[in-house]
């Protein structure tokens, strides 16, 4: 690169399976997602090329046309017979090779003021949040000041999820937990009742520690007051 901070990292031998590709691309997306910093990984791609015959393959070719002619010395024949097009001289092959590819290209779009987000992109994110194909019934996108300030997008669905009810009693909700834009958790108890379980979407403040505990954040002063505005918020 020719400047900046290389960092090397050893793993154990119990974490082997971070260096493989698939995995590093399934936790930068979960997350860090939305960071301001481009994360890019050397990924390998398979593509079809044409190459040259190699020459084994013409002389074993040539003692294959040898071994005919020589069978067929002596032999009169009657018919003329046009002549054979010449062998092809290269053929296609799948090569592995690899290239640089962004993994966090998706924008937080909740840190930009309303008023600059067209409709399209608030049901794209939705549509990258939710893993839904369909856009959302309605939304809503603020910033909290006060006593603690943090930016959230929450969205409704347009159809209830199937498994609205059998999941009732669950930690894991539809809303993830950012701080200054690295996801933390999605596993509350009661980030918003319930009955409210279906509301999907982010939140993320910058007051809270990038380094708090699940265990931590559940009794956090600054999650509290994040718990009561989201309810009304999300609500009405």
């Amino acid at each position: 690169m020719g400047r900046g901070t290389q960092i090397t990292l050893t793993l154990k031998e119990d974490a082997q399976d971070f260096l493989d590709e698939s995995k590093l691309k399934e936790v930068v997306t979960k997350y860090s997602e939305f960071i301001n910093y481009p994360i890019y990984l050397w990924t390998s791609y398979e593509e079809e090329v044409e190459v040259a015959i190699e020459d084994e393959e013409e002389e074993a070719d040539e003692a294959a046309d040898e071994e005919e002619e020589e069978k067929k010395e002596g032999e009169e024949d009657e018919f003329d017979f046009e002549e054979e097009d010449e062998a092809p001289t290269t053929k296609k092959v799948k090569e592995t090779r690899h290239k640089w590819t962004l993994l966090n290209e998706q924008k937080a779009i909740w840190t930009r003021d309303p008023s600059e987000v067209e409709e399209e992109e608030y049901n794209k994110f939705y549509q990258s949040i939710a893993k839904d194909t369909k856009d959302p019934l309605t939304y809503t996108h603020f910033k909290a000041e006060g006593e603690v300030e943090f930016r959230s997008i929450l969205y409704i669905p347009s159809t209830a999820p199937f498994d609205m009810f059998d999941n009732y009693y669950q930690k894991s909700t539809s809303i993830k937990m950012y701080v200054r834009r690295v996801m933390i958790t999605d596993e509350f108890e009661d980030l918003v009742p319930r009955y409210l379980r279906f509301v999907k979407g982010v939140v993320d403040s910058d007051d809270l520690p990038l380094n708090v505990s699940r265990e931590t954040l559940q009794e956090h002063r600054v999650l509290k007051v994040i718990k009561k505005t989201l309810s009304v918020r999300s609500w009405t």
